[in-house]
């Protein structure tokens, strides 16, 4: 199971990919330990979290900042607002909170695990965002009304890389995408046998049984597996998640797909009483079965496994990670809303 967290590469990620470049990250931190180092166990392990299912508590947690991934972003835009502005731009960067509670609304969790429960399938189906990070109803709009400021704006793109170099030069976010691509290295690493588990496997298999008694055909063998997640292409269809794959393949030209093509500004419906039903039945099973608790208690080994392989440079990791918080949270004090 891959952890998802990642940070962004672009300094302004609100806007389109040809405006601002992406760099490759090494595997391991510029001016971090040795590959070798980093496999040197611990002595003594660090206070542990008590298990919560419920809120995905992970032992890891502790050495990540959650909050860090938008706002090395929110810090990058705040900076672009101020250079684009004082080179005769408008570039109306949307207000962001800083605080850490503001990334962490439930269901999110610092691995952004899909730890589906009753109550959020009740409340969400399956549409729960896990991701730690901001919601702005106003984001799409803003995105719309920057490209087409940079589409419009003679001499646009040499001040924008200006800007984003001068930007990169006070705050490198590279550094943070340095870090969690290494710690997701280490993770994949720790669980890729966890599907092969044999109590991973014998609660995957009743859970299907379970779904199947509650009348779901289910094709996968587990709710996630490598090859596939719930709700599958054809439950999500059943149930008014999915739109059906097109009938009409796309013309080379960019055009329509057909009579199944989907609005992509339209705003997404809310769950259906079908999706509600089977995302229900689904946590239900998941408990039941528990399948929940077998991937939860493996995933905790996981992590317990890479904090004694690379305790040291985790520490050296979570360091670093606050010092950049405190940075960034400065350099938007330091350059505050000027539309």
């Amino acid at each position: 199971m891959k952890r998802t967290r990642t940070a962004a590469v672009l300094a302004v990620t609100i806007l389109a990919a040809p405006l601002a470049g992406c760099s490759t990250p090494s595997a391991v931190p510029s001016g971090t330990m040795s590959t070798s180092e980093t496999t040197s166990a611990l002595e003594t392990m660090p206070d542990l979290p008590e298990k919560d299912i419920a809120h995905w508590v992970m032992p890891m947690d502790q050495f990540t900042v959650p909050a860090l991934d938008h706002l090395s972003n929110y810090a990058s835009n705040r900076q672009m607002e101020t250079c684009m502005t004082g080179e005769g731009f408008t570039w109306p960067i949307p207000i962001e909170p800083t605080d850490d509670a503001s990334y962490l609304t439930y269901p999110k969790n610092p691995s952004s695990f899909p730890a589906l429960t009753v109550e959020i399938a009740k409340q969400f189906g399956y549409r729960a965002n896990y991701i730690p990070g901001v919601w702005l109803p106003d984001g799409r709009q803003t995105f719309t009304k920057l490209n087409r400021i940079a589409a419009s704006s003679p001499g646009f793109e040499p001040v924008f890389q200006a800007c984003l170099d001068a930007s990169r030069k006070i705050f490198d976010d590279t550094k943070v995408v340095d870090i969690y691509n290494t710690q997701n290295m280490w993770h994949n690493e720790a669980t890729k046998d966890m599907f092969d588990d044999p109590a991973a496997q014998k609660a995957g298999a009743a859970w299907k049984q379970c779904l199947a008694d509650a009348g779901y055909d289910v094709d996968i063998s587990a709710p996630s597996t490598e090859n596939g997640a719930m709700p599958t292409q054809k439950l999500g269809e059943e149930i008014g998640l999915y739109m059906p794959r097109p009938t009409t393949p796309p013309r080379a030209d960019g055009g329509t797909y057909g009579d199944t093509e989907a609005d992509p500004d339209a705003e997404r419906p809310a769950p259906t009483s079908a999706e509600i039903g089977l995302a229900v039945a689904d946590a239900t099973c998941r408990d039941s079965s528990g399948w929940t608790k077998a991937i939860y208690d493996a995933l905790w080994n996981a992590d317990l496994l890479i904090i004694r392989n690379h305790g040291d440079q985790l520490k050296w990791m979570k360091t670093e990670l606050d010092a950049m918080s405190v940075q960034a949270r400065q350099i938007i004090a330091e350059n505050p809303p000027l539309h």
